[in-house]
């Protein structure tokens, strides 16, 4: 999922806990952790925690003697089934080969993952009590890396050596900042960006027909090639056609293929018609008001579940963020088309109006920003010379690929000043 809303959702599951709860809690002397659980589910590790109050903690990496992530919390008390009270272990699952816990100072915990390959702790949330007594569930996920980065992954300021579980005295200088939720100095590495590109029509649905002969989804075909090849020479970008042929695609299998993708954008590709010939230029369309209504209704038709960072407390927390991440999504989608629209222009004539909104199909998925792009009217004869030509549709497409730069440059960096400003 992309970062801005992990984000959002962690955001969020703290207001719905004061909310619902009323209460945000800190860690404190005589805390205890009841309980250390690790899971795999094929693509990523986590370990949940149970504990009396929320943890803080330091963090760092060893990678002499095996590898090794190693958690530093205050003084705490290990309440484990079936361990002893001062230290103990436990099994583990994917990356994760076991854990093991003690008291490492008269002040200061601590609790080891032995590792199978190299993972760094890549984003993390607290689930606050859902009953008065109940236990916080802080949750971690681990995901892999290379050794150079998991070896970065170090304590601030002077390093004697690497320690262990059985270790006694911690100089409290050497931790690292708190980098629970995303918190503190080091922000993590920027992952390839995934831009599903949509041809529009295909196959037995040819699209509108220019008065020279020009088809719109052979145009449409060959700007999402030329788009493609112009991303991936970046090597910023995964990129995924829903139609890389003359095939037809239905609407649900084009929204299908860019959640399943995981898409951080999404762009459809059209070429306009329109009853007057003198009308001409590219135009970009996002979901509309009565657009957003029918997201709702096609969410709940079609079953379309919107993959959580955390797990709701209840349907009523579930509801509120399923929104949120609606509302994200909208944000970004018009985000994209302010970015897209100066681009267009300086390649070629726009629509007067250029950002537009509509409730079409493909713009319907509720957790991917997407815009569908107009690219000119193959009704006028200017903008059908434009298009078929391949120099006006090599610009036209470069125009998108730094649009498509630039959005992402800007999540980058705001992504970057939040890590640097703690969160």
């Amino acid at each position: 999922m992309n970062p801005y809303l992990r984000i959002l959702m962690a955001v969020a599951s703290l207001l719905t806990a004061v909310v619902f709860f009323g209460v945000v809690a800190t860690a404190q002397s005589g805390t205890e952790v009841r309980d250390v659980r690790v899971g795999f589910d094929g693509d990523r590790t986590r370990v949940v925690i149970d504990a009396t109050a929320d943890l803080d903690y330091s963090q760092f990496a060893l990678s002499t003697g095996g590898l090794r992530y190693v958690l530093d919390f205050d003084r705490l008390v290990w309440a484990m089934p079936d361990h002893a009270a001062h230290q103990g272990e436990g099994r583990g699952a994917g990356g994760i080969q076991r854990f093991r816990y003690a008291h490492n100072s008269e002040t200061t915990s601590r609790l080891v993952f032995d590792l199978d390959q190299p993972l760094v702790l890549e984003s993390s949330y607290t689930m606050e009590p859902t009953r008065q007594n109940g236990v916080y569930r802080i949750v971690l996920d681990f995901r892999p890396v290379d050794l150079d980065t998991f070896r970065s992954v170090r304590p601030s300021g002077p390093w004697s050596g690497e320690t262990d579980v059985a270790d006694v005295e911690v100089d409290t200088a050497m931790r690292v900042p708190d980098l629970r939720g995303g918190r503190g100095d080091i922000a993590p590495v920027p992952e390839r960006h995934v831009v599903v590109i949509d041809p529009g029509h295909g196959g037995r649905d040819p699209g509108t027909q220019g008065g020279a002969g020009t088809i719109e989804k052979s145009v449409v075909l060959r700007g999402a090639l030329l788009l493609r090849d112009i991303l991936e020479q970046t090597g910023r970008y995964d990129v995924v056609l829903t139609r890389d042929g003359d095939d037809y695609i239905d609407h649900d299998r084009r929204i299908e293929i860019a959640r399943a993708a995981e898409a951080d954008i999404f762009i459809s590709l059209h070429a306009d018609a329109a009853g007057s010939r003198s009308v001409a230029g590219a135009s970009v369309y996002t979901l509309s008001t009565a657009g957003d209504a029918r997201m709702e209704q096609m969410r709940e038709r079609m079953g379309w579940n919107i993959p959580m960072e955390i797990d709701p407390v209840d349907p009523a927390t579930q509801d509120i963020l399923e929104n949120l991440v609606e509302r994200e999504t909208l944000t970004r989608s018009a985000a994209f088309a302010d970015i897209l629209i100066p681009e267009l222009e300086a390649v070629g004539p726009i629509l007067r109006n250029t950002h537009r909104q509509a409730n079409f199909y493909v713009l319907l998925a509720p957790d991917v920003p997407a815009v569908l792009l107009e690219v000119g009217f193959l009704t006028n004869s200017n903008d059908e010379r434009r298009l078929s030509s391949g120099q006006g549709l090599t610009r036209a497409m470069q125009a998108v690929g730094r649009a498509i730069d630039t959005y992402f440059d800007r999540e980058e960096q705001a992504l970057a000043r939040y890590y640097s400003n703690g969160g």
